[in-house]
């Protein structure tokens, strides 16, 4: 559930707009879809510059979020998709918790949750409102929070066993962080049960959004910025000088990656109308354009292209007997 990279677009000022042909663009996306010609960038360190990040950001996030129109109204809308994915009396995993907005609400209508994330900070957070949650004696599932990176979910086979979790789902992009998925694959298709639903959702390499925005002030760098499958990233705009690697794929890259695991049943934008939440400003205030935008990304925002151009997108897959 993180939307730090999110958050490092700048105010600009007004220029000229810039126009590239439509049919470019398309062969430009198409090469890169099928082909996956463009490499990612190798990216180590001594500390994770992630997780130090993210435990930087902790006590910021649930402020900021709330704060944002179109950060609560995705989230909402993610929601949706995890009440239908999960039934009470599952056992599920999440990957990249947060602050533990996505558990809690699951657990509220009776799902169990093991919230892992890569930042102590996150996962400290988590444990503060299970505690207050306890003492108001209000939830139905539980929560059980545990620092622990995507990469690192094997260990998670070794402790429960094969097929132990009913479903397991990862919000906004924490995969983001991972320059390979292949850990990630193996564990889940270990841990999840045949007939098991796991919902991912990851920011896209092409989001129409962004992309047209920067053109129009003259901004090719920030325009292009995901293209390439790699940029380096801030969780908050003064915090310039803590930058995190950002890893970009399209939604079929992630697809075949999952397979044959795992088989998609839904793909779905979120957002490709609405503008990402860095650019909030677009829509705050104007209740008229943001309904009748909303209402528009609602009903094409599973239908191609807009289920491949959004600032995010959403994969519900089923795990597969194979």
């Amino acid at each position: 559930m993180w939307y730090a990279w999110l958050r490092h677009g700048e105010r600009v000022g007004n220029r000229g707009l810039v126009l590239i042909p439509g049919s470019v663009l398309y062969l430009i996306y198409c090469l890169v879809e099928k082909m996956q010609l463009i490499k990612v960038r190798n990216y180590s360190t001594s500390d994770d510059p992630v997780a130090l990040a993210f435990s930087r950001y902790a006590p910021h996030y649930d402020r900021e979020q709330h704060q944002n129109l179109l950060a609560l109204w995705t989230r909402a809308r993610n929601l949706q998709v995890l009440r239908r994915a999960f039934r009470p009396g599952d056992r599920v995993l999440e990957i990249g918790c947060g602050t533990g907005e996505e558990a809690l609400y699951l657990a509220k209508r009776g799902v169990d949750v093991l919230a892992t994330d890569a930042a102590e900070g996150m996962i400290e957070v988590v444990r503060h409102k299970l505690q207050a949650l306890e003492r108001s004696g209000a939830g139905k599932g539980k929560v059980v929070p545990r620092v622990l990176a995507a990469r690192e979910l094997a260990q998670l086979v070794e402790e429960f066993g094969p097929s132990s979790f009913s479903g397991a789902y990862s919000s906004f992009g924490p995969l983001n962080c991972e320059i390979d998925l292949g850990p990630v694959v193996a564990a889940l298709s270990d841990l999840v049960q045949p007939g098991g639903r796991v919902v991912i959702s990851l920011l896209s390499r092409f989001c129409a959004w962004e992309t047209v925005w920067h053109l129009a002030k003259l901004q090719p760098h920030k325009a292009f910025r995901r293209w390439g499958g790699y940029t380096e990233a801030t969780v908050r705009e003064s915090w310039g000088e803590q930058r995190i690697p950002v890893y970009y794929w399209t939604p079929g890259a992630v697809e075949r990656r999952f397979s044959p695991y795992f088989a998609t049943t839904h793909r779905t934008a979120l957002t490709w109308l609405l503008p990402p939440p860095y650019l909030e400003r677009i829509v705050k205030g104007r209740p008229g354009l943001f309904r009748l935008l909303a209402r528009l990304e609602v009903r094409l925002a599973s239908r191609w292209p807009f289920n491949s151009i959004g600032d995010h997108f959403i994969l519900e897959m089923t795990r597969t007997s194979y």
